[in-house]
């Protein structure tokens, strides 16, 4: 009998105009680039939560394969 695992895993992510902690070291320091924020301190590296930059998301749609 086979049987479906769901896994709910939080992924953090940078928030723009928000407090962000490293979920590695714990440090606040970033550099912060267009997609990705990388820890000052050890180099960890967060996505940006894209639900706080609509207009770049949109503009991705318009972009010609």
């Amino acid at each position: 009998m086979e049987r479906a695992v769901q896994f709910h895993t939080r992924v953090p992510l940078y928030a723009l105009h928000g407090r962000n902690s490293c979920p590695s070291c714990g440090a606040s320091q970033w550099f912060v680039g267009r997609i990705i924020a990388e820890c000052a301190c050890c180099g960890d590296t967060l996505p940006i939560n894209a639900a706080v930059r609509p207009l770049q998301t949109q503009a991705f749609g318009t972009i010609a394969a």
